[in-house]
């Protein structure tokens, strides 16, 4: 049986939706990187207002997933969002989080203690779902590109590339190629160019004419 893919979907009006995803892999990139994690910010429209991408020098997954939720807080902290909705793939990560008390994982004390009083800011109206790993498809991309390819936090103001072509999946918009090919004027073929009449009359000769 196939199954639909789960598309992203809007937050309420005057809320971001934060998605994030923690990449991690035992073989490490060319690079020497094996981690990197991502923030992808967008409003109710689903219009994106930012892309963090950045790679960790963590050599733990579970540590790395918990980072990757801490940076969604942090983020939208300093992009100045009130109404928070973040979303993670990693039920584990949010299980760890929101039973804290009960199973503190000493490794794991410190990044838990941050989410912690994050979450408990009288300003911030915070909101923590799971998620299906089809919708959080941009975040699983971009946090593996960041481990793959950076060594500092990049920041990406719109979508391009394989982004935007994931941008368009996510918001239902379907393939979003032009239907033509664009060619620079000196590359036409002049033979052809010749058959092309063109009427250089004004318009002051052209009520002329009608008249």
């Amino acid at each position: 049986m196939k199954w639909a893919r789960v598309n992203w979907r809007m937050p309420k009006l005057g809320h971001v939706k934060v998605n994030v995803h923690g990449h991690f892999q035992d073989i490490p990139f060319p690079n020497g990187n094996r981690s990197g994690i991502c923030v992808v910010i967008r409003d109710s429209r689903g219009m994106i207002k930012g892309l963090f991408v950045c790679f960790l020098r963590i050599q733990e997954q579970h540590n790395n997933e918990l980072y990757a939720l801490l940076e969604g807080h942090i983020t939208p902290y300093i992009q100045e969002y009130d109404f928070v909705n973040l979303e993670s793939d990693n039920v584990g990560a949010i299980w760890e989080w929101d039973n804290s008390s009960l199973a503190a994982v000493p490794e794991h004390r410190y990044v838990i203690q941050q989410l912690n009083q994050r979450k408990s800011y009288q300003y911030l109206s915070l909101k923590t779902n799971h998620i299906d790993e089809d919708a959080n498809v941009m975040a699983i991309y971009l946090a593996r590109h960041g481990a793959a390819n950076y060594d500092q936090m990049v920041i990406f103001s719109e979508p391009f590339g394989r982004i935007f072509e994931i941008w368009c999946s996510d918001m239902g918009l379907g393939l979003m190629e032009a239907p033509f090919l664009g060619v620079l004027e000196e590359d036409i073929n002049m033979d052809a160019a010749n058959d092309v009449v063109i009427n250089e009359v004004d318009d002051g000769e052209r009520g002329q004419e009608a008249g």
